[in-house]
């Protein structure tokens, strides 16, 4: 079972060397403590205009870079990073370094004990540096997922999380924005075929500016 981390960028001058250097070390304990038997890393330049596509590609050889020359969405980022793999689990984390690329080998654990479609990590156990508008907005869409499905998940926005390739056609469409993430926990919720879980994870403050308002 191979996985792919998509990690799409855009402005992320900042933060871009760190994530990559971070997630080629954590492919190795990845595959020693997961069912995972190879990692996979493509990073996706969503029209970037500072150096992000230059500091990736000093890693090319290692990861694959895909360059959009304009602005298509963060969804659309990872979609396309999706598309251009064959891997067994597609995941994905952001470039701004708030998440440890280790914590896939629990999700992926997870994912295959529980037979589950979907696992994301949740940020939002104990004390985290999130904006606490971020956090009330998460839990009040939370809450109204639950109410709408019988189902609970504490972070439906989580931007760390392991999808089964297997569960796409169930998924899509999804949207190209930055709501690619609470859109796919809201399908998979409200869908009789899927099941989503979630594992606690650590949540650092971001490098660099953040793209949320």
């Amino acid at each position: 079972m191979n996985l792919l981390i998509a990690i799409p960028a855009l402005n992320e001058e900042d933060s871009i060397r760190g994530i990559i250097q971070r997630s080629l070390e954590a492919r190795q304990y990845i595959i020693e403590n997961s069912p995972v038997t190879d990692v996979e890393i493509t990073v996706v330049s969503d029209g970037s205009t500072d150096a992000t596509v230059e500091r990736a590609m000093e890693f090319s050889g290692r990861i694959k870079v895909i360059v959009f020359p304009k602005n298509r969405g963060y969804g659309a980022a990872i979609m396309e990073a999706w598309a251009q793999s064959d891997a067994d689990l597609l995941g994905f984390l952001d470039a701004d370094g708030t998440c440890d690329p280790r914590i896939f080998a629990a999700l992926c654990q997870k994912l295959d004990a529980d037979k589950a479609d979907i696992v994301l990590g949740c940020r939002l156990m104990g004390d985290n540096p999130m904006p606490p508008i971020r956090r009330l907005g998460n839990r009040v869409f939370a809450l109204l997922l639950a109410a709408l499905s019988n189902r609970m998940v504490k972070d439906t926005a989580s931007g760390m999380r392991v999808v089964r390739r297997s569960a796409l056609p169930n998924l899509y469409p999804l949207p190209t924005g930055l709501h690619f993430t609470p859109a796919m926990s809201a399908r998979a919720m409200l869908s009789d075929h899927m099941r989503i879980v979630e594992v606690a994870m650590p949540y650092a403050e971001r490098e660099g500016r953040s793209k949320l308002s």
